[in-house]
C-alpha cells in the first residue's frame, strides 16, 4: 500500500512544566519542585501514514498546522541527593492540506501527542558553585493521528492510527552558580533502542535567578528530537524554541 508523508510546521505556546529546570535551587533532605513555564517552539514534524490507498494524490504532503489543545505539566520529589522527575506532556495539533484538490475537497489531519517521562534522579557529591545531578529513566510516547479525505473527484474516505512505544533514556543535568541570585543550567538526555525509536534527545540550556528560596525564575532554550518508524508508521519529529519559567520549591 502507497503511504503519504505530513510536513508540519507549527508555532506552540504552551503551560509546561519541567524536571530540566527543577533542580536550580539547593536540595533539602526532602523538597518537592514544580516549575510550569511557557514554551515557544517551532515543532516540524514529519509522519508516514500505512495503508492509504494507491490514488491518494502526491501533492497531499504540505499542511497548515494550528494548535487546538495542550496541557503539559512536571514535578521532582528529592530526598537527599536522590530524587524522582515524572512529566506528562499532551498536545493537539490540527492540520490542513495546502493543495488537497480536484481528487478531494479537503483533507485535515489531527494529531494527538503525549510525550512522559519518568527518571530516578542522584546528585553528586560535588563542592563549590559546581552541580551535577545524573538521571536514568524512561520516557513514553503515544501517537495518534486521523486523516480525513473529503469527497472531491474521488470518494472520501478517513483513515486513523494509534502507536504507543518506549524508549529507554540516560542523562545529565548541570548548574553553576554565578552568583548569589543567578546560575547557569544545561541539561541533556539520550535514549532509544533496537526495535523501538532509532534515536531520541533533547538539550535545555538557560539562566535562572532566584527571587527568593523558594521562588525562582528561568529563561532558557529547549531542543527535542524523536525519531520512530515500526510496522509502517513513522515519526520524525524537532521541537525547538525559547521558554520562561517561575519555579517553586518547597
Amino acid at each position: 500500500m502507497k503511504t503519504t508523508k505530513s510536513k508540519i510546521l507549527a508555532s506552540t505556546v504552551a503551560l509546561f512544566s519541567g524536571d530540566a529546570l527543577a533542580g536550580d535551587v539547593a536540595p533539602t533532605p526532602r523538597s518537592f519542585d514544580l516549575v510550569p513555564y511557557v514554551w515557544v517552539a517551532g515543532v516540524s514534524t514529519e509522519m508516514i501514514l500505512p495503508n492509504l490507498p494507491p490514488s491518494t494524490p502526491s501533492g497531499v504532503e504540505r499542511f497548515d498546522t494550528s494548535i487546538s489543545a495542550g496541557a503539559m505539566v512536571t514535578g521532582q520529589v528529592r530526598y537527599g541527593s536522590v530524587g524522582v522527575a515524572l512529566d506528562f506532556a499532551w498536545l493537539r495539533l490540527n492540520t490542513s492540506a495546502l493543495n488537497a484538490g480536484p481528487a478531494y475537497s479537503a483533507v485535515d489531519l489531527e494529531s494527538n501527542y503525549i510525550h512522559t517521562t519518568a527518571a530516578l534522579t542522584y546528585e553528586l557529591p560535588l563542592h563549590g558553585r559546581f552541580h551535577m545531578d545524573l538521571l536514568a529513566g524512561a520516557r513514553l510516547w503515544n501517537v495518534a493521528a486521523e486523516l480525513d479525505f473529503k469527497r472531491g473527484l474521488l470518494p472520501g474516505f478517513k483513515q486513523s492510527i494509534e502507536k504507543t512505544w518506549v524508549d529507554p533514556i540516560v542523562g545529565t543535568a548541570l548548574r553553576y552558580d554565578l552568583a548569589p541570585r543567578w546560575g547557569l543550567l544545561t541539561k541533556g538526555t539520550v535514549g532509544g533502542s533496537e526495535g523501538v525509536s532509532e534515536i531520541a534527545w533533547e538539550l535545555f540550556g538557560g539562566v535562572n535567578y532566584h527571587f527568593t528560596e523558594a521562588c525562582t525564575g528561568t529563561l532558557g532554550y529547549r531542543y527535542l528530537h524523536e525519531e520512530y518508524d515500526q510496522s509502517g508508521f513513522g515519526l520524525n519529529l524537532d521541537a525547538s524554541g525559547f521558554l520562561l519559567g517561575l519555579g517553586f520549591h518547597f
